[in-house]
């Protein structure tokens, strides 16, 4: 069992520390101005809204349709439900003594993983195309509470519910077209095919090259000094990831579906955190520093309990 444990956090140990070298380029290229925050924020909206959909839905398109897997489609939407309401009902006990533009900050970075920019780049490095499948789910689910319920706090509870967004939001949207591809396995033009493919492929290297330019312009010096955000980070990197781990093998999981769930749970702060407290004029600064601790210590945390999730 050691030994398979060991293995195993070999594994996802290097695939994770190459994204994160992918994400130095972002990093590098930011401090030199050859492409800056500011640039990344705007290649976010054609990764949000036209790569990442294409990379959804050609992992659908190409999954084999079995019992197995249609089975696991399900499994894995009610599993990443439960992933987010367990995010939601842990973060209601938590920073109440804070304002409630703050307090929606902490809820908001508790709650939501960076599944899309490093979860699904992750679970494809590590399991291939069907851990882009497991993890689509994952990041169509995280899109329907982001829309509604994660604007909601981080706003300070002051945009209203767009009942609208639960479905028609870039993750859902992918999703919805790729089911019927998944199903129906309709032979595809090969050019239509390849062109999903390598708009795809573009997502893995994109997102991090992004998520480097956001970790370059993180205060290094106050992301290790507040004790709010260690706490965050204890319940983001291990209290959540684990909890759930238990609930996914409890209920049977194992596979490829279990590495690609555990991986999504386990994931830092979404990138998107900073972007949403910008747009609605919060504390920038703090969920940056939110981002940028949970990202370092995720290179220790996420290998581990994804090699832990093999052995039990």
């Amino acid at each position: 069992m050691l030994t398979q444990f060991g293995e195993n956090l070999q594994t996802v140990a290097l695939q994770v520390l190459i994204l994160y070298l992918i994400a130095a380029i972002g990093f590098i290229a930011d401090k030199t101005k050859i492409f800056v925050q500011a640039d990344g924020k705007r290649l976010v909206d054609l990764l949000f809204n036209l790569i990442l959909p294409f990379a959804i839905i050609n992992s659908f398109r190409s999954m084999e349709r079995t019992p197995e897997h249609i089975k696991g489609l399900v499994i894995a939407f009610l599993l990443a439900l439960l992933t987010h309401l367990l995010g939601i009902g842990i973060s209601a006990l938590t920073f109440k003594k804070k304002s409630v533009a703050q307090r929606g900050i902490y809820h908001y970075a508790i709650t939501f993983s960076n599944a899309a920019f490093l979860a699904l780049p992750l679970a494809e490095s590590v399991v291939g195309e069907e851990g882009v499948f497991y993890c689509s789910c994952y990041v169509a689910v995280f899109n329907i509470f982001a829309f509604t319920y994660g604007i909601n706090q981080i706003s300070g509870k002051t945009a209203k519910i767009n009942v609208k967004n639960l479905i028609f939001n870039p993750g859902s949207i992918s999703v919805i077209i790729g089911i019927p591809l998944f199903l129906l396995q309709p032979n595809l033009p090969v050019f239509v095919t390849d062109v999903m493919q390598r708009v795809g492929a573009c997502n893995s290297p994109m997102a991090m090259i992004v998520f480097g330019t956001f970790l370059a312009n993180c205060n290094f010096k106050n992301i290790f000094v507040k004790k709010e955000i260690y706490f965050v980070s204890l319940l983001r990197l291990v209290v959540i990831p684990v909890i759930m781990l238990f609930a996914f093998k409890l209920i049977g999981v194992s596979g490829n579906m279990l590495t690609a769930l555990t991986i999504s749970a386990s994931a830092p702060v979404a990138t998107n955190t900073a972007m949403y407290a910008a747009k609605y004029d919060n504390d920038t600064a703090l969920s940056s520093e939110l981002v940028g601790q949970t990202s370092v210590l995720s290179v220790i945390t996420m290998p581990v309990i994804v090699a832990l999730a093999s052995v039990l």
